[in-house]
């Protein structure tokens, strides 16, 4: 589902002393089943943006539009907008409440009046997109791990199967293992379903290994628009933000510093191997044909 996104601004206590312009003539299109990493310092303004496609905040001025639904009309199905627009909040098992885990997914189901035949099905598809087996139906939400407490937040989402998945810092104070297991599971859920996902990180690496498209947002603006590429190949710049880029592009840098000739557009572990072992294989037969001449 596309989101069309036009001058829009948002003015948080207008008229009071703590007025503040959160967001500034904002123009944006997001395209159906892009995945797309929004990224910028705390008070950027990326999740206030956020906030305002599925109507939880509305626009001081300017015009959202989601699919069909026009979300600043006065007449605007906000019902049906969040029923299309999933938005899982930072820290989402703070409001896990039910006493399993079966009956905290199907939550969004009941509430849409759905048979419980249709409520069973959703239930035990959005657990197998996040990789929870049957055997936690019946357990606690509140015995999980960190990271599977992610994963049954994601999936009381996607049981009322929204068109787009917005994820707010899904991995916010994760140990390793758990930062690791949920980005795993998101990239293969987007791959599965090939949905419109939004992903709003602070963490270069995490948006590096799994956005095809960034936005990078300053001071309620944005500043930046393209390839991961493109934006990691501007790291001056997303400096002069109070941002930083991939450990692994550091390291390019380093090394292109000290004189290697590598490519500056590298920002995955994955491609910095590739490359490098592709610099030191062409070494190699340069050696081999020069002593053979």
């Amino acid at each position: 589902m596309a989101i069309n996104i036009s001058n829009l601004n948002y003015i948080y206590m207008p008229g009071s002393p703590f007025e503040k312009h959160a967001l500034r003539d904002i123009n944006l299109t997001i395209h159906d089943g892009e995945f797309v990493g929004i990224i910028g310092h705390t008070g950027s303004g990326k999740s206030t943006l956020v906030q305002h496609l599925n109507g939880l905040l509305m626009p001081s001025s300017g015009s959202i539009t989601v699919g069909d639904i026009e979300v600043t009309a006065k007449n605007a199905d906000l019902k049906q907008l969040r029923q299309k627009v999933g938005l899982v909040f930072q820290y989402p098992e703070h409001q896990l409440f039910e006493e399993t885990v079966y009956k905290d997914i199907a939550y969004g189901p009941k509430n849409m009046k759905l048979s419980p035949e249709e409520i069973d099905e959703r239930v035990r598809e959005a657990m197998n997109y996040v990789g929870l087996g049957e055997k936690y139906c019946e357990r606690s939400p509140f015995e999980l791990s960190g990271g599977q407490k992610r994963r049954v937040a994601i999936a009381g989402v996607l049981a009322m199967r929204p068109d787009v998945l917005i994820l707010d810092e899904p991995a916010a104070g994760l140990d390793p293992a758990g930062r690791e297991e949920i980005l795993t599971q998101i990239r293969a859920l987007y791959l599965a379903k090939k949905m419109t996902v939004l992903f709003v990180s602070h963490s270069m690496e995490d948006v590096a290994r799994i956005a095809g498209r960034i936005i990078v947002m300053n001071n309620g603006s944005v500043a930046m628009d393209g390839s991961p590429a493109d934006i990691f190949s501007r790291a001056k710049e997303l400096r002069t933000m109070g941002l930083d880029v991939p450990q692994i592009t550091q390291l390019v840098e380093e090394l292109r510093a000290r004189g290697l000739n590598i490519n500056d557009s590298i920002y995955t572990l994955e491609r910095a191997k590739a490359t490098l072992l592709m610099m030191l294989s062409e070494k190699e037969k340069k050696n081999k044909e020069g002593k053979t001449c």
